[in-house]
Formats: structure tokens, C-alpha cells, sequence
């Protein structure tokens, strides 16, 4: 693979100053790399089987996970893999079984499994690059101990099958997913009043009625027991008052009335209300 110049895309230059990255940032460099695994696809194999199955944004100066081999293309990008890995694949590209593995030269697969590597990470870094020169879509081999991660963080791409499901793990810089469009947030629009009759109709409130009070001494209410008739203050014929509970203040007494009965519950009739203030 040719050697590749420390270099962003063209657009990189004018992207906005640090912001941290978000699940649309991921899903936007997912987008952009959906196609081109497609194409590579098309390019090597009869089955659409390698899907960009997970993307995640990540924290800035975090390094490759250890394990596998790594490539870079620059500072805005690098690959991680276990070149066995793609044998299989190898196999299928060849039209061969996995039954067959045994029988085909390992020096046939080798260079078609790096063949296979190479075109992978050819069409990804043309297409997160923005189809920038060649000199800066080339991917080479990193040496190990050599990953300085991405200061900055950025947005790990999961490529792989059901089969294989962490076959190719792809990590952009945040300075790929910063070219990201933002649109203006939509202005908001405005609710119609409603009628306040309407409105005050979809609010409850809460009314209690007080129909007696009775005073015990601390050593009569410990006596209690069930069968105890306690009589209250109240006369029969007084009305009761009825009270309104708002939020944040005490109770306000706006009606009195009398107690009743409707079918199996208690009523009270209103026989005062206080009426709404005339100019």
C-alpha cells in the first residue's frame, strides 16, 4: 500500500472548531460508507453479506483496541483487523467451499485475502475522504506500538456479517464527522390560543367537603375503639362548607351545601356559591 501524507480532506480545512460528537455524527459517517461497501461488494462477491453494523462515537485520545493488525490512511483514518479472519471470504471470492479449504495453496489465498483488504479500505478512505487525491486515500500498514489514537476522538465504523460480526473495525477522526451539514434548527411555530374555556377544561382541580369536627384530648384517642360513635360539632341543619385546593395555598371555602345521597354515594347539595364579581 502507498504511503500516505498526514494530511484531511480539502473540506477539513473550514470545519467548525471542537464540538464533541454525537450518535448523528456516527450515523452520518455510516451513510457515507454504506455505498462503498457496497460497491466492494458488487466488485468481489455474489452475496451482499458485509454490512456497517455498528457506529459509535468515541473519546478523544482514545487508541486502537490491542489485538490485530492496524493500517492508517494519515491522521484521518485507521483500520483494524485479523488478516486470517478474511480467508473465508477469500474462499468465497474464489467460488470455493469451505470444504475446500484444504486443498487450496495458501500461497493462492494469502494475496487474495490482502487483494480483497486493499480494495476494502481503497473505496472506504476515497469516499470518507471526500474523493480526495490518491496520496491521500492510501492506506499503510501501521507498526505496532505506533497508534497515537485521535486527539480530538472520533467515530468507530463495525464492518463485518452475521457470521463475522467484528471483521473490520474502521476509526474516523472527528475532523471527518465535523464536515457534517448542520441546519439551521427550524424555527418554532407558534400554538393558536385556545379558548380559555377550553383550556380551563382540561385542567382538574380538587374540592373537599367538611362535614364535622370533633375535639379529643391525647388520652381519648388513645381509648378509641371500634364501635365508638364520636359526634361532631356540626348540626345537622348547618350547611357544610365546601373548599378548594390549589397548589401552594391553604384551602379556600367557595360554596356551602347540604349533605345528600345520590343512588350509593354521598351528595351535597349547593345552597351558596359565591358568584363571579360584576364590574
Amino acid at each position: 500500500m502507498s504511503a500516505v501524507a498526514d494530511t484531511f480532506p480539502r473540506g477539513a480545512a473550514a470545519a467548525p472548531r471542537w464540538r464533541p460528537l454525537g450518535q448523528a455524527d456516527a450515523d452520518w459517517l455510516r451513510e457515507r460508507a454504506a455505498p462503498a461497501l457496497r460497491a466492494w461488494q458488487d466488485e468481489w462477491l455474489d452475496a451482499g453479506l458485509f454490512e456497517v453494523l455498528d457506529a459509535q462515537p468515541f473519546a478523544p485520545g482514545q487508541t486502537l483496541a490491542g489485538g490485530g493488525a492496524c493500517w492508517r490512511a494519515g491522521a484521518a483514518l485507521a483500520a483494524q483487523t485479523e488478516p486470517g479472519a478474511w480467508k473465508r471470504h477469500a474462499l468465497v471470492a474464489m467460488a470455493l467451499s469451505a470444504q475446500a479449504d484444504a486443498q487450496a495453496p495458501e500461497a493462492l489465498i494469502a494475496p487474495l485475502q490482502e487483494q480483497m483488504l486493499d480494495a476494502l479500505l481503497a473505496r472506504l478512505a476515497d469516499a470518507l475522504l471526500d474523493g480526495a487525491s490518491a496520496a491521500r486515500t492510501g492506506f499503510e500498514r501501521a507498526l505496532p506500538g505506533s497508534d497515537a489514537g485521535f486527539a480530538a476522538g472520533g467515530v468507530r465504523l463495525r464492518i463485518g456479517t452475521a457470521r463475522d460480526p467484528q471483521l473490520l473495525d474502521l476509526y474516523c477522526a472527528a475532523e471527518l464527522a465535523w464536515a457534517r451539514p448542520l441546519g439551521a434548527a427550524p424555527a418554532a411555530k407558534r400554538a393558536a390560543p385556545a379558548a380559555r374555556g377550553e383550556a380551563l377544561g382540561d385542567n382538574d382541580v380538587r374540592l373537599s367537603a367538611v362535614l364535622g369536627r370533633c375535639r379529643l384530648t391525647a388520652l381519648q384517642l388513645s381509648e378509641l375503639a371500634v364501635g365508638d360513635v364520636l359526634t361532631t360539632a356540626q348540626s345537622l341543619h348547618d350547611p357544610i362548607e365546601l373548599r378548594l385546593h390549589a397548589d401552594g395555598a391553604a384551602p379556600r371555602t367557595i360554596a356551602h351545601g347540604r349533605p345528600g345521597r345520590a343512588q350509593q354515594r354521598l351528595s351535597i347539595e349547593l345552597t351558596t356559591l359565591q358568584q363571579k364579581r360584576t364590574p
